[in-house]
C-alpha cells in the first residue's frame, strides 16, 4: 500500500514538472511568453541584451528557482489584465529568488497587471517606465529605484515586504498606490524623491516613511552603496 502511494506521488510530481515549460531562449531578438504554454519555470539567471524584447501575455505564470533572476536591458512589455494578471513567484514558497531588474536604456518599460512575489530584490536602475496595477507581495525589497529619472506607480500595491519601496536617486511619481502591511514603507535616500499621496503609506509595522536627508542633516554626506544595506537592516 505504501509502495503504491509512493509511486502515485512520484508520478504526480513527474507530471507536474513535465507541465512546466522551460523559460524560452531569445529568438530573433525577442522572448515571448504565451499563456498557452504557461506555467514556465526559470531556474537560473537570464540577462536580456538591450536589443532583446521581453513580451509577456496576460495570464502567464513564471515559477522562479532559488537562483533565478531576470535582468532586462531591452524593451519590456508585460501585459496582464485585472482578470488575468501575469505572475512571477518562487517555485518553492519556502525559498526566495533574485528578482526582476529593469535596466533598459533603449525604451521605457511598460508593466501592467503583474504580481511579483517572494523575490529578494526587484530593481529599476537608471531607466524610466511605468508600473500599473502591480502587486509587490512578500519580497525582501519590494522595489528599489536607483538613479532613475522617472518611475510611475499607478494603482500599485506593496504588502508584506520587508522594505516596500526604496528610492536611492531619481524620482518616483505615484498615483493611487498603497503601501501598507510591510515592515518598512517608504525610504528616501538623499537625492531621491517621491511625488504622491503619502496618506496611502500607512499601517507599516516599523515605519511608514524614513528620510535619509532628515537623519543625516548637517552631516554633509551621502550614504555609500557599501553601507546602504547595513543601514536599512539596522532600522
Amino acid at each position: 500500500m505504501l509502495q503504491r502511494l509512493f509511486l502515485s506521488l512520484t508520478l504526480f510530481a513527474a507530471v507536474s514538472f513535465a507541465g512546466e515549460m522551460p523559460f524560452p531562449q531569445v529568438e530573433k531578438g525577442k522572448v515571448s511568453l504565451k499563456v498557452k504554454d504557461s506555467p514556465y519555470i526559470l531556474e537560473q539567471g537570464v540577462v536580456l541584451s538591450n536589443t532583446d524584447t521581453l513580451d509577456v501575455e496576460a495570464g502567464v505564470t513564471v515559477l522562479m528557482g532559488e537562483y533565478a533572476k531576470l535582468m532586462l536591458r531591452g524593451p519590456v512589455m508585460i501585459s496582464g489584465t485585472e482578470a488575468s494578471p501575469v505572475v512571477f513567484r518562487s517555485a518553492d514558497s519556502s525559498e526566495s529568488w533574485n528578482g526582476l531588474h529593469f535596466v533598459s536604456s533603449s525604451k521605457p518599460f511598460e508593466v501592467k497587471n503583474l504580481v511579483v512575489e517572494n523575490a529578494f530584490r526587484n530593481t529599476v536602475f537608471r531607466t524610466r517606465g511605468t508600473f500599473e496595477n502591480v502587486h509587490f507581495v512578500n519580497n525582501y525589497y519590494g522595489l528599489w529605484v536607483d538613479e532613475s529619472p522617472e518611475v510611475f506607480l499607478l494603482k500599485c500595491e506593496f504588502v508584506r515586504n520587508r522594505f516596500a519601496l526604496s528610492v536611492r536617486g531619481g524620482k518616483v511619481l505615484s498615483a493611487d498606490t498603497k503601501i501598507s502591511g510591510n515592515v518598512y514603507g517608504l525610504y528616501l535616500e538623499a537625492g531621491g524623491s517621491f511625488d504622491g499621496d503619502k496618506s496611502l503609506i500607512k499601517d507599516n509595522l516599523e515605519a511608514d516613511t524614513r528620510n535619509e536627508s532628515d537623519e543625516l542633516s548637517g552631516a554633509g554626506k551621502r550614504v555609500s552603496r557599501s553601507v546602504w544595506q547595513r543601514i536599512e537592516t539596522g532600522f
